[in-house]
């Protein structure tokens, strides 16, 4: 199975070692991951309006680290932002930054479907 299409969004090299080169593998994770993070907005947002900045940060810290397993750097990158920014109370920076996170999270969503066409 060819990943490259997703090597824009991924480092498929370094999931692909973390998991014994399972190709397979890796997509069902990485759909689980993408299908858990969009689900998850309506509770960051709620998390936004109880300024509950300590949820947030736990929240963001988990996905940050199962992204950066997954070799999803630029997510990882942005996920740790929306962190740092919970963990200073910014709620613009939050929104701002949830707001992309999900918007790549759709991006990848659509390479990883395109793949199933292939």
């Amino acid at each position: 199975m060819n990943l490259t299409t997703l090597s824009s969004e991924m480092d498929v090299e370094v999931a692909l070692d973390r998991l014994c080169g399972d190709s397979a593998l890796l997509l069902e994770i990485l759909d689980m991951f993408l299908a858990e993070f969009i689900a998850e907005q309506p509770n960051f947002q709620d998390l936004l309006r109880q300024s509950d900045w300590a949820a947030l940060s736990r929240k963001a810290h988990y996905f940050k680290g199962v992204a950066e397993n997954l070799g999803l750097t630029r997510f990882s990158s942005e996920i740790l932002s929306l962190e740092q920014f919970s963990n200073s109370a910014n709620l613009a920076a939050c929104i701002q930054t949830l707001e992309l996170l999900m918007q790549m999270a759709q991006n990848i969503q659509s390479l990883r479907k395109a793949l199933q066409n292939d």
